[in-house]
């Protein structure tokens, strides 16, 4: 197999819909995949179920209504210690088939690597409420009310995800784990009017072994919160939304001290997970997703996430780079601020001047083209060769081959594919991931990776 990885996120339902050696045929002989990404443990559709935005030109034609859950067998010696030891999806398409048993062998007597793949997803529309015992895992938002994700300083969440690890490490013939960063700060989530998490007990008692007024905390995130709602209403404040909100921050200096306590306890738990993987064996391999959100639209969160802070845990990176849709999504980004916390500025100047903050400027077209234009693939060579600085590891940009948006947004073809693969390789990848999973990708674009692949002599 080529060195050069070539890598596709995939899910159960992809290999009970097709056939395990019919789907590795597809895509070893269409793009030269050698590494399998599989959605092993997942609640999402877009992670692990069929296209929720249209049929690709193969695998069923019928929405699955994901319910997700563990696709693989859990084996009960790794589990003693978690009070979920039961969490198999529910869905009946997935009985019977075991996704990591059922496919590691065929794709490794094929010479493919195979990683297990989870997303920690930012939605809080994702939720396993289903799965018992899921609701003592979940945080508390800055209302005090039960927050819809889990807390990643609940023990009792970080017990079950050693468990799930210990199993899949121990049992698998795995390459290693690519963990996916999706989650935002409390004030991001108040920022898009979405339910907050980092206030449970064990946040909390955090703030207070760090001496940070948790009272105080509390009512400037309130009183943010208060503004911006009032704002959606159409209420329009004499000093400007942009003034009041910073006026709030700087009343309540707490605010940003719990956004420091929020960031450091994800930083942690992602080392821990590094490190858990590496006790298995050092041999293995941890990788991190790092969300478009993330890494291009958001000024505050790619302020907050210095991704050169991975570099000493993290063996490889996969940037969300999805240029086609890119358009679409920095133009709903936009239009959220613009209706709150930039409601002082018009929609054309929030877009362009969210662009000139972040150096997008040269890659998109005006506000009112953008969802149709996409981003330029120049985009996904300068996003890469910046990672590849600030980090120094390998890179595997996240090429959009099959991701859907809900709404209008450019189409995506094999020509935008294929440019996307070449500006990645230009920017010093050493190889793609295909996103954002194989049952959404046209199999004309899957192909177009792989002649992109060959067009550089890399497969």
């Amino acid at each position: 197999m080529s060195e050069t990885f070539v890598g596709i996120q995939i899910g159960a339902i992809s290999f009970i819909d097709e056939g395990v050696e019919q789907v590795l045929d597809i895509l070893q002989e269409r793009a030269g995949v050698n590494a399998l990404l599989i959605s092993a443990l997942s609640w999402s559709i877009g992670n692990a179920g069929r296209a929720a935005f249209g049929f690709p030109d193969h695998g069923a034609q019928e929405a699955d209504n994901l319910r997700g859950g563990g696709f693989f067998a859990p084996d009960p010696r790794y589990y003693s210690k978690t009070f979920m030891k039961s969490f198999a999806a529910p869905d009946e398409l997935y009985r019977g088939f075991d996704t990591l048993a059922d496919v590691i062998p065929a794709a490794r007597q094929r010479g493919m690597s195979v990683y297990t793949y989870y997303c920690e997803t930012s939605s809080s529309a994702i939720r396993s409420i289903w799965q018992p015992g899921f609701q003592h895992f979940l945080d508390r938002d800055h209302l005090g009310r039960m927050a819809t994700r889990p807390s990643l300083l609940n023990p009792d969440y970080k017990t079950f995800w050693h468990s799930v690890f210990a199993d899949w490490l121990n049992n698998h013939d795995l390459r290693g784990v690519l963990w996916g960063i999706e989650r935002q700060s409390p004030l991001m989530d108040i920022f898009r009017g979405d339910s907050s998490t980092g206030f449970d007990e064990y946040y909390l008692a955090e703030a207070r072994a760090r001496n940070i007024n948790v009272e105080r905390a509390l009512a400037g995130y309130r009183a943010i919160d208060d503004l911006l709602r009032r704002i959606r209403g159409g209420e329009k404040p004499t000093a400007g939304v942009f003034v009041m909100v910073l006026r709030q921050l700087l009343h309540y200096p707490e605010v940003l001290m719990w956004e420091k306590l929020w960031l450091d306890s994800h930083h942690a738990f992602y080392r821990e997970l590094a490190g858990l993987v590496k006790f298995y064996d050092p041999a293995y391999e941890f990788g991190l997703g790092i969300w478009q959100v993330i890494n291009t639209y958001n000024p505050y969160l790619r302020a907050q996430y210095d991704q050169s802070e991975y570099a000493p845990y993290a063996d490889w990176f996969k940037p969300v780079l999805y240029h086609t849709p890119a358009g679409a999504r920095f133009a709903d980004f936009a239009a959220s601020w613009q209706s709150a916390v930039l409601a002082d500025a018009s929609p054309d100047g929030v877009y362009s001047g969210l662009a000139n903050v972040l150096g997008l400027e040269d890659f998109i077209a005006p506000r009112a083209d953008g969802p149709l234009a996409g981003f330029k693939p120049e985009y996904v060579r300068e996003w890469t060769a910046r990672l590849i600085e600030e980090t120094g590891k390998p890179v595997y940009p996240g090429i959009g081959v099959g991701v859907g948006h809900n709404g209008v947004s450019k189409e995506i073809t094999p020509q935008e594919i294929r440019e996307g693969v070449l500006a990645g390789l230009d920017g010093g990848a050493s190889g793609v991931m295909i996103s954002r999973n194989y049952s959404e990708a046209e199999l004309r674009n899957l192909a177009a990776v792989g002649d992109a692949l060959r067009e550089r002599g890399l497969i």
